[in-house]
């Protein structure tokens, strides 16, 4: 009887840990990108990559490297809608607590932390918030670092990591480290002073361990800065259950910077890491925070890291894009770090998860150490979750990023994996370009059905603000914003052969009788030729371009459009004439 009692012990025991081990695998963890010299250094001798990179299965199994807003628990359908959820205005407390290992001794002073991560002046956590969310964000503290001390953890650095970069299994990983750092300062601490939107959890716990980080010593045994979730702790009324983990130096005591704070931060406000985090590529390099833009800075460590992208600032709260509804012609764009609006471009206005964001980036505050300055285009798709599916010309559709810079130069380096952002990325930029539409590369072409209207044209040189005519429709007042571009009851078909001299057949189907026009147009708007006006029969109709205009002239090579209306429903398509 006591053996069967004692096997009923452990069998609870042995559910139990299973039950909180897969609710700890419930959380969706984002990491710090690896240090652009650690992937060099590992091609160029060999050097093995550390457990966090080599282990890209697990980790995602775990979901790491993912976005998810730790500082909105109540907003569910916002989340689940996709819709942006409103960013924190005012005062935003965090709370950061300092630990040590019994064998892994601090090297910094507690205080240290106070300044680089409260002070509200300088290259500090504080300050970087402040500019990118136009001072609607003041992060604060009630129990600074050093009130709180380096505290010694009550199992061993090797423990906790356990060559696994601290993403291992629980309970030697960092989500134990959490809770007993937690219990420890829990008579210090009244954590609902944390809970900045009244939701019932601390909203920002920031650990900092002593040490560097894995994401630059590239060693499976230092903790790989991460964010992650433990399972909800009740204190005070309230309930810990994220976090995000720090190191305390690079190479040398008294050498960290901000970049790997504001990054995991940035995971807290919902953003998802923008570099490739399967390492085939580098995503939008060191255009953001959400990648490489973490390690930016006088010495590549991260003491001047970059803005967030457009798409990231708008995730945020930041900003707002302004919709171009309507063609719009020498549009000044001023900087986005001084302020300066981001405009979303898709056919005329017209909602869709596909769009473009377009915002004038320059060298200046945290952004200094950009590659470059210019306008710079995003190519955003909501559908997708990450970065991890390059896309160039000859690749299937279907991969690409959620977030992709169209540089201008249209060498697709990012997506190659051959630099992380160099002065030919924005427009102009080096290559002068001042012109995106369906005939450059990049293209605006969509990703789904290779048909867009947008066009960004006569781009003026890089300064404080910029000019630009934004495109979104053939031009202003042809498109009626009632009758979005969606087939309704026809289909239209890709004309045959494409490209096509002397002639192309363009074929497409209606459920019913109906008056149809089929119209082609060029580049800049203009109507070349109207092939059919008139009613046509259900079923399929085939029309036929001589590749002459409506005065019988050979029309020039080069991209048109050619566009079918019936009733309320409109189709287009692209087609290239060689001659």
């Amino acid at each position: 009887m006591k053996h069967n009692n004692t096997f009923r012990v452990k069998w609870r025991q042995a559910a139990l840990l299973g039950i909180v081990t897969v609710f700890l695998l419930s959380f969706r963890v984002g990491g710090m990108p690896p240090h652009p010299g650690l992937l060099e250094r590992s091609e160029a001798t060999g050097t093995p990559l550390p457990y966090f990179i080599t282990h890209l299965d697990e980790m995602h199994a775990k979901g790491i490297c993912t976005g998810y807003n730790i500082y909105h628990h109540k907003d569910a359908e916002t989340q689940a809608s996709g819709r942006r959820s409103p960013g924190f205005t005012g005062q935003f407390k965090v709370l950061a607590i300092l630990v040590e290992f019994t064998d892994h001794p601090s090297a910094v002073s507690a205080s240290f932390f106070d300044s680089l991560i409260f002070d509200s002046v300088g290259n500090t956590v504080t300050d970087y918030y402040d500019e990118i969310s136009y001072g609607q964000l003041d992060m604060v503290t009630v129990n600074l670092p050093s009130s709180l001390g380096w505290r010694t953890a009550p199992q061993t650095y090797a423990w906790y990591v356990d060559g696994e970069n601290g993403t291992g299994d629980y309970p030697q990983n960092t989500q134990r480290l959490v809770e007993d750092l937690v219990d420890q300062v829990d008579p210090l601490v009244d954590f609902s002073e944390y809970d900045n939107d009244n939701d019932g959890y601390v909203d920002a716990l920031l650990v900092i361990h002593s040490g560097t980080g894995a994401e630059y010593s590239g060693n499976d045994n230092d903790i790989w800065s991460h964010k992650w979730g433990i399972v909800p702790r009740s204190k005070d009324g309230v309930y810990i259950s994220t976090y995000t983990v720090q190191p305390e130096f690079w190479s040398t005591p008294g050498d960290m910077t901000i970049g790997v704070y504001a990054h995991e931060l940035g995971h807290g406000f919902g953003l998802p890491d923008l570099y490739d985090t399967d390492y085939s590529s580098n995503g939008i390099g060191k255009w953001g925070i959400m990648a490489y833009g973490s390690w930016t800075g006088p010495r590549g460590l991260g003491g001047s890291p970059a803005h967030p992208c457009a798409w990231s600032r708008i995730q945020m709260g930041f900003a707002t894009a302004v919709n171009i509804v309507t063609n719009t012609y020498s549009q000044a764009i001023d900087s986005v770090e001084g302020g300066g609006s981001i405009y979303r471009l898709w056919n005329s206005g017209a909602a869709s998860d596909e769009y473009f964001l377009v915002e004038n980036r320059q060298k200046t505050g945290y952004d200094s150490y950009l590659p470059a300055s210019g306008l710079l285009i995003w190519h955003i798709d909501d559908v997708k979750s990450g970065n991890t599916q390059e896309w160039w010309p000859g690749q299937p559709s279907a991969n690409h990023y959620l977030v992709a810079l169209e540089q201008a130069d249209g060498l697709y380096e990012l997506a190659h994996g051959y630099d992380q952002g160099d002065a030919s990325d924005p427009w102009p930029g080096t290559f002068s370009a001042i012109t995106f539409d369906a005939s450059t590369a990049p293209s605006s072409d969509s990703y789904t059905d290779g048909t867009s209207f947008v066009k960004i044209d006569n781009i003026s040189s890089s300064a404080q603000t910029m000019y630009a005519d934004l495109i979104v429709s053939f031009s202003a007042g042809t498109e009626d914003d009632e009758n979005p571009l969606v087939p309704v009851t026809i289909e239209l078909s890709q004309n045959y052969p494409n490209p096509f001299n002397p002639t192309t057949t363009i074929s497409f189907t209606t459920s019913e009788q109906t008056r149809a026009t089929l119209e082609v147009y060029n580049l800049i708007g203009q109507n070349v030729r109207t092939l059919l006006y008139g009613d046509v029969d259900p079923g399929t109709t085939s029309v036929t371009w001589d590749g002459n205009d409506e005065h019988g002239r050979q029309a020039a090579s080069g991209v048109y459009f050619y566009k079918l209306t019936a009733g309320s429903a409109e189709q287009v398509k692209k087609m290239i004439l060689l001659r």
